[in-house]
């Protein structure tokens, strides 16, 4: 038995040797298993060795490598999907090989040459700080970012191909530009100032159709502030590209506020605005009769009657307001009352009124002489027996008289 060592020492090469350019499986199925033959080559066609191959799955993974004609044997669980990661010094892929329902097959992995972009990003002025920069293929971004204090980008590993850079920044026209990338490389970007008409228009839609409100301030934050013509119109220059929040003001009105996006095209944006909301309680009397009724009416801020409002009578509510606005209020006790009306939240002015009473007191004194000196006087009139209209003849003849008798 002395050639058995010699025999496992040659069992154990040759394991070796079948397994070179494979890997460790880390766990896989108890099913049944298949090898993939994974191809990495180049965008030329040129096989890739000594690169890294990471292959994953369902509750699975394992690693290989590949040997120097780009191949690499990698054994998966039967129908599985594998996922396939591969990483090289020089090569790159972005996003990783999926193969479908895993079989005894060969796949092609394609890789590219690592590459860079660095943008060098400037006005007429210079370097542009804090530029937007988005590096694009097929809709899809690889690299997204912002030009330093120097206005340069610098992406991250790139694989080698086409792509497009799309820099922009508030104030200036976006700039999209075609590049061929292939290495590390350096590329300019010059961006352009701009700026485009907003033509805003402010209504107060109480009305049909819709009133214009001039006199109305309008702001955009951070860029300007200007008043509405007679027409409820105002035109401003807004750089382009930008964001801003558009403020609507006015006395006696609500105050309206919304996030404004303005592209690089003329834009015209329509703003409503309504009035304050108010009620005014307006009583017919000042002074009424206690136990009698008032009417009172309470309007809104377009002074139209506020209807359904609830009408309260020293804090206490005792009727409400009908369509047109109005109520009539009993007000039993003499006394000076305090009326208002409330309506969704809205309260009105207080209204103060005095109801008398009809018994006794200075005001029933004060009636009752009032009504007493009339009759007083009419009784004297009667006592002459000369009716006012008779008296105003003889004043008259005796001015004519007193004439005459003057010229002799």
């Amino acid at each position: 038995m002395s050639w058995l060592p010699s025999v496992l020492s040659a069992i154990l090469v040759l394991s070796l040797v079948a397994g070179a350019g494979t890997g460790v499986t880390v766990a896989q199925s108890d099913g049944e298993t298949v090898t993939l033959t994974v191809a990495v080559r180049t965008q030329a066609g040129s096989p890739v060795g000594d690169a890294d191959l990471d292959a994953t799955w369902d509750g699975g993974s394992t690693r290989a490598t590949t040997a120097g004609n780009g191949k690499a044997f990698v054994d998966v669980p039967a129908g599985a999907e594998v996922t396939i990661s591969v990483s090289h010094p020089r090569y790159v892929r972005t996003s990783p090989y999926v193969v479908d329902e895993a079989s005894e097959r060969e796949v092609e992995v394609r890789v590219y040459r690592k590459s860079s972009v660095r943008l060098e990003v400037s006005d007429e002025s210079g370097p542009v700080a804090d530029a937007s920069v988005r590096i694009e293929r097929g809709g899809r971004n690889f690299e997204t970012g912002t030009t330093d204090s120097n206005g340069v980008f610098e992406s991250d590993v790139l694989q080698a191909g086409s792509y497009t850079v799309v820099v922009s920044k508030p104030g200036y026209y976006v700039r999209r530009k075609s590049l061929e990338v292939d290495g590390d490389i350096t590329n300019r970007v010059t961006l352009r100032r701009g700026s485009v008409p907003v033509r805003v228009r402010v209504v107060d839609p109480h009305f049909d159709p819709p009133r214009s409100v001039s006199r109305a301030t309008v702001n955009l934050t951070g860029i300007t502030s200007d008043l509405t013509d007679r027409n409820g119109n105002v035109t401003v220059e807004v750089p382009v590209n930008t964001d801003t929040t558009l403020r609507v003001t006015k006395d006696g009105y609500r105050t309206v506020e919304r996030d404004l996006t303005v592209g690089e095209e003329a834009t015209a944006v329509s703003v409503d605005i309504s009035r304050t909301r108010e009620i005014t309680l307006e009583a017919t009397n000042e002074r009424v009769v206690a136990g009698e009724r008032l009417i009172v009416t309470a309007t809104d801020a377009y002074g139209d009657g506020a209807a359904v409002a609830a009408v309260y009578l020293d804090g206490e509510q005792v009727g409400t307001t009908d369509g047109e606005g109005e109520a009539a209020i009993r007000i039993a006790d003499a006394g000076e009352h305090t009326l208002y009306v409330s309506k969704n939240g809205v309260r009105s002015n207080e209204v103060q009124v005095e109801a008398i009473s009809t018994d006794g007191g200075d005001e029933a004194s004060t009636a009752t002489a009032t009504a007493t000196a009339t009759p007083t006087a009419a009784t004297a009139e009667t006592t002459t027996g000369t009716s006012p209209g008779f008296g105003i003849v003889l004043a008259v003849l005796a001015v004519v008289v007193a004439a005459r008798l003057a010229r002799r």
